[in-house]
């Protein structure tokens, strides 16, 4: 019973190095947020905008919190980038999305 126990462990641990897309226990990824990189310059500055989402697994009604920060432009401006040049998103979720994290990440001029 043990061994199985840990075998279990295991498979669900290692699940994310052996399949593509996101890990079962923890996932941690930075990808570019469009594909379109046709002499794109990456800028000087750059600022982040974070959005959280807490969704609840247990009693099948698919209750779910988000919350985020300002919109794009706004948070550009306040870093003072006024000519965006790329954006990447980073996502962190835990427990098989139980919790996640995005964080837009813009450059820019």
């Amino acid at each position: 019973m043990n061994n199985r126990f840990v075998i279990l462990l295991l498979v669900l641990f290692l699940s994310g190095c052996s399949i593509s897309g996101p890990g079962q226990l923890y996932t941690n990824i930075t990808r570019p947020y469009t594909r379109d990189f046709n002499r794109t310059v990456v800028g000087e500055k750059q600022c982040v905008l974070k959005e959280h989402r807490v969704r609840e697994p247990v009693s099948g009604y698919g209750v779910t919190v988000e919350w985020s920060s300002d919109r794009i432009q706004e948070a550009a401006e306040k870093a003072g980038i006024t000519k965006i040049s790329c954006i990447d998103v980073q996502t962190v979720s835990f427990l098989l999305g139980i919790y996640t994290r995005r964080k837009l990440i813009i450059y820019g001029d």
